[in-house]
């Protein structure tokens, strides 16, 4: 072997004096390349997949994403621990319409038949289906008697199929939480309806988000519960202690902070719930402005269903509560209970918040849910007065 290590250790060719110490500078730039090169491949190795470790905020349902500060949150609402908040996470681009701006009206739609989730959801208002209000836009039936019910229902997938159980699932809370709230609209099958709760953060733009998405929506009514003020839903909660115009300003209040929904759903309201002579004024007012019901169950002695009736009032109860119990085997139990009541009875209706692991388990339950019999169905398509 011939080169520079063709001499014994430590005696130096002649002529090689210059060129010791530029050779030891050479050999030792390389070796630090050379550990520098390999540390990088192992740090590449053992680093998390980029896609993989995505933050789920990261994984925005628009390409048009901007980041902006959260909207300021009710805190009463915010400290409920069966409530996640989460302020810091990016929304989707303020596309939202206020009452200085142009509305689009959109025409309504013949019920398709075997959609499935190709349906296209208008996200901006029809301008026939509201007007301006110191709350902002609350919905209206139009001149022409079309209500927003009507209007801004997604279709079922299919006209109901023999011997097929329905389901509908409703996931509440959303806005709440900017990560979840991403996370159900990003996750869920769009025959899911999605309820808002109306102290949440960049609702308009989850509105939206939500209805390109293809999903359903309802708005979140805040009411009194048992043990009220200690226990409380949050403020311009619906009260059976104050004047019916207290409640309606209250009631339009949540009802101005988004559009585009269907109908309305209670959050807590074990006292008013049962208390009817403060519940008709409410009920009524929400059946005037064309809109449905959906007495989310919790409420053994609930009045909604009977006033319901006497106000002409589309009516929707739940069958269950999904979340109770906040574990995965507890949730997963009651997905497979809803399932058979809809296989018994042929429709069953379940409520959810919108909790990681709800929202996990859920759309886990549903990915499957066809070849297992069940049909996912948006909760307009089963709205009826009570008693018709």
């Amino acid at each position: 072997m011939t080169g520079k290590f063709d001499k014994p250790l430590g005696v130096s060719a002649p002529g090689a004096g210059k060129r010791t110490g530029l050779l030891r500078i050479s050999a030792i730039a390389a070796v630090v390349l050379a550990v520098g090169a390999i540390g990088f491949g192992a740090m590449g190795y053992l680093a998390p997949d980029p896609i993989e470790s995505k933050n789920s905020e990261q994984e925005i349902v628009s390409t048009d994403t901007i980041t902006t500060p959260a909207e300021p949150e009710n805190t009463q609402f915010a400290k409920r621990p069966d409530l996640p908040v989460d302020t810091d996470a990016p929304g989707l681009q303020e596309l939202g319409v206020n009452a200085n701006e142009n509305i689009v009206p959109v025409v309504p739609r013949k019920r398709p038949k075997n959609t499935g989730s190709r349906q296209v959801l208008a996200y901006l208002p029809d301008n026939n289906l509201v007007e301006k209000s110191a709350s902002g836009l609350l919905p209206v039936v139009s001149s022409a008697g079309q209500r927003p019910l009507d209007v801004y229902s997604r279709q079922p997938d299919t006209e109901g199929n023999f011997g097929v159980a329905r389901i509908i699932i409703i996931v509440g809370g959303l806005g709440i939480s900017q990560t979840s709230t991403e996370q159900a609209i990003r996750v869920l099958p769009a025959g899911v309806t999605l309820a808002f709760a109306p102290y949440g953060n960049s609702l308009k733009r989850w509105m939206q988000a939500a209805r390109k998405g293809g999903h359903e929506l309802l708005m979140q009514i805040p009411m009194e519960p048992f043990g009220y003020p200690q226990s409380s839903a949050g403020k311009r909660s619906l009260l059976s202690s104050v004047e019916d115009k207290l409640n309606i300003t209250n009631l339009n209040w949540s009802l101005g902070r988004i559009t585009n929904y269907v109908g309305v759903m209670n959050f807590l309201g074990g006292k008013m719930l049962t208390s009817p002579d403060s519940l008709v004024p409410v009920l009524d007012e929400i059946s005037a402005r064309g809109l449905m019901f959906v007495d989310d169950g919790s409420i053994r002695n609930s009045m909604a269903q009977k006033i319901s009736k006497s106000v002409k009032l589309p009516f929707v109860r739940a069958t269950m509560t999904i979340d109770t119990l906040r574990t995965r085997t507890a949730i997963r139990k009651k997905l497979e209970e809803l399932e058979a009541i809809a296989k018994r009875t042929g429709i069953a209706i379940g409520v959810a918040s919108a909790f990681p692991d709800s929202i996990a388990q859920i759309a886990r339950f549903l990915k499957n849910a066809e070849k297992r019999g069940l049909e996912l169905t948006p909760v307009s398509a089963i709205a009826s007065v009570p008693g018709n």
